[in-house]
């Protein structure tokens, strides 16, 4: 049996994750399956042109027995899926993952607390100002399909606001008729959870605080820190709940918290990083990843 499959990357994302791309092909070199490397640039996640890029791809590298997805685009999940090929994650944990206000409709149909937040859509970008005049300040600006802490501002007026909404929308990252969100702070900033989660089983949990400058982002690429942290029973009962609700074979789930310190669900991290695992613990989960693929697909 063939075992070749496609390890999916924007270009630039995989310049930014060679280690860990060169880890999961060794790992999962162990189980006889061979990942190729293959960009995803020229998709768009409208899904319009999923078809005859795929084509290509089949024409340039070879029909895949599997395929990693991490490029964070759903349309090729949806495309590989429809041909019968087994995609990790399904192109339903992408397309949530990857969308904040999908991600928190979701929260809240299992009664899992979040931060109240708006939606605006590109036609809306004109008159945010007064959508968020509406809404109040202070407030975080991000957009719905952000990861790593890259483009959340902490909004305190208009003036920020608007800075803040150019940059975003100036960012060839951008993609046009992206949605940006305006949410309510949590009380306590600077401080939060990540969950991680292979083939829907808590592997660990990693509390990671702000970094010297006191931002009120926690993320380790930013500069905060990360420990080891056993989860409370609210903790794992809540990421229990967006286990069974979205399946997935390997994610991260991020909670905020509470003046109090409850945890809040913040987001699902898709094609979840590991940096912060191997510099702060001894868990392997590029191993653990390579077994599940390996089980789920032999």
């Amino acid at each position: 049996m063939d075992r070749t499959g496609w390890l999916i990357y924007t270009r630039e994302d995989a310049e930014k994750n060679t280690w860990f791309i060169d880890k999961l092909k060794s790992e999962c070199l162990k189980y006889g399956i061979t990942l190729k490397l293959v960009y995803a640039d020229h998709l768009q996640n409208d899904g319009s042109d999923a078809a005859s890029s795929v084509d290509i791809m089949y024409k340039n590298c070879g029909i895949p027995s599997l395929a990693i997805n991490r490029s964070r685009l759903s349309s090729v999940s949806y495309e590989l899926e429809s041909r019968g090929v087994r995609v990790f994650n399904p192109a339903s944990v992408t397309k949530t993952g990857n969308d904040k206000d999908l991600s928190y409709k979701l929260a809240a149909s299992l009664n899992i607390p979040y931060m109240p937040y708006l939606t605006v859509n590109d036609d809306g970008y004109g008159d945010i100002g007064n959508t968020a005049r509406d809404f109040g300040y202070p407030l975080v600006l991000k957009p719905a399909d952000g990861h790593g802490g890259k483009h959340v501002f902490l909004i305190n007026d208009e003036p920020e606001l608007m800075s803040s909404v150019s940059d975003i929308i100036n960012d060839p990252s951008h993609k046009p008729g992206g949605k940006l969100i305006l949410q309510r702070p949590c009380t306590l900033t600077g401080r939060d959870l990540r969950v991680y989660i292979v083939g829907n089983r808590i592997i660990a949990g990693m509390l990671r605080s702000s970094g010297p400058d006191n931002d009120f982002r926690a993320n380790f690429s930013l500069g905060g820190t990360a420990a080891l942290h056993t989860l409370t029973d609210t903790e794992r009962l809540l990421t229990e709940k967006m286990i069974d609700a979205l399946p997935s074979d390997f994610i991260g789930i991020d909670f905020i918290y509470d003046k109090d310190g409850n945890p809040i669900f913040n987001e699902i991290e898709d094609a979840v990083g590991s940096r912060m695992l191997y510099k702060e613990t001894d868990i392997d989960i590029i191993s653990l990843f390579a077994d599940h693929i390996h089980h789920t697909t032999g």
